[in-house]
């Protein structure tokens, strides 16, 4: 029986929103090509500020509603070769102290990493993405000096933030999505990586307590609506890090925060390529 492929090209900022879009509609895996890390041997990649999203599809209707929706270009593909196909540009990489694979890739961390098993699946986040790998590489080094902190992952998505700050050393560590299907994946994971989380759907204003860290990785204008829910769950001498934030929304991002009382942590922030990670502290 065959299944189907679809292969869009869209702006890089905008490949993760489509890849969700596309597991909504019934896609089996989706595979992002945006230039980052490195690329797999023979596989093409897009020209700078595009993204190829690739995803796969058992049933032809499936595949036919996805390309309406978002257009592309719909190949057939046959059975034996597209269960494996898009696993061959993941792999397993490092970030600061925590080591991420899929299951499997069985290769052993390296010395003095935590390790993360994570597969794609309906919810965001593996890692590969430059602002999940901004937090990634801001959580290892701030549990580094903080050992036993709490922390909140606003937006958590696949859970991979939290898990790995579990795994780094934090104490409490909730984790909350607006997106039930994503706090179940999030649940999911966590225990097949045996940490404990709490997870919740329930917005950021109904979480019990304050936080030593609070990390969220979403949108730049959804990251200015929270700015007052997110610095009211701050601790005093806490830190917030933000990322999802395109270079140009840097400073109206900063700006909400700041207004809600906090300060710039100095050689807090993060770039990588046209992403940046905010930090700032109580």
């Amino acid at each position: 029986m065959p299944t189907f492929s679809l292969t869009l090209d869209v702006p890089r900022d905008q490949a993760e929103e489509r890849s969700a879009g596309l597991f909504d509609l019934g896609a089996s895996g989706v595979e992002v090509r945006d230039g980052e890390g490195t690329p797999m041997p023979g596989v093409p990649q897009p020209p700078p500020g595009r993204a190829t999203v690739l995803a796969w599809f058992a049933e032809r209707s499936d595949a036919d509603a996805a390309r309406e929706e978002h257009g592309g270009e719909l190949s057939e593909v046959a059975d034996a070769d597209w269960g494996e196909e898009w696993k061959k540009g993941l792999r397993a990489f490092s970030i600061g102290r925590v080591y991420v694979r899929p299951t499997w890739i069985a290769e052993p961390p390296p010395s003095g990493a935590v390790e993360v098993v994570l597969d794609p699946g309906m919810a965001f986040g593996t890692g590969t993405h430059p602002t999940t790998s901004l937090c990634v590489a801001a959580l290892s080094e701030l549990l580094a000096s903080r050992p036993g902190a709490s922390v909140l992952d606003v937006g958590t998505g696949s859970g991979l933030l939290a898990i790995a700050a579990r795994k780094l050393g934090a104490g409490r560590v909730a984790a909350n999505d607006n997106d039930p299907v994503a706090v179940r994946v999030a649940g999911e994971n966590a225990e097949a990586n045996g940490v404990a989380l709490e997870l919740t759907v329930a917005p950021v204003e109904e979480l019990r307590g304050t936080f030593d860290v609070v990390v969220a990785n979403i949108l730049a204008n959804t990251l200015v609506e929270l700015a007052p829910a997110l610095a009211a769950k701050l601790a005093p001498g806490g830190v917030v890090l933000l990322s999802g934030i395109l270079g140009p929304q840097e400073a109206e991002v900063r700006a909400a925060y700041l207004a809600q009382g906090l300060a710039q942590l100095p050689d807090g922030d993060r770039r990588d390529g046209e992403w940046s990670l905010l930090a700032l502290k109580r």
